[in-house]
């Protein structure tokens, strides 16, 4: 049995790349299992559920600056590298 505590131990990249890799593996399947309402936890929304339009509207503006060239976007390493900087730095605040 998988140990959810000692996951948590491990470092911020090890933990990214096992969530890809869960989801690569959920991304294959999905097509073969139907997820109902009892099922559906953890924010997982329905296809047909729409955004509000407080977020929709957010998402087009960043879309929007982005385009004109206002934005940064950053590589997987990078994000990586931030989150694990993150981290070490929390761990170092408590």
């Amino acid at each position: 049995m998988i140990n959810i505590d000692e996951i948590k131990k491990l470092p911020v990249s090890e933990r990214i790349r096992i969530i890809d890799e869960l989801w690569q593996s959920i991304e294959e399947e999905k097509e073969s299992f139907i997820l109902n309402e009892d099922q559906a936890t953890y924010g997982i929304a329905h296809e047909e559920e729409e955004e509000s339009p407080e977020i929709t509207e957010m998402l087009e503006e960043r879309w929007s600056e982005y385009k004109k060239g206002n934005g940064k976007s950053y590589s997987i390493e990078e994000v990586m590298d931030m989150l694990e900087a993150e981290s070490q730095k929390r761990k170092k605040n408590n």
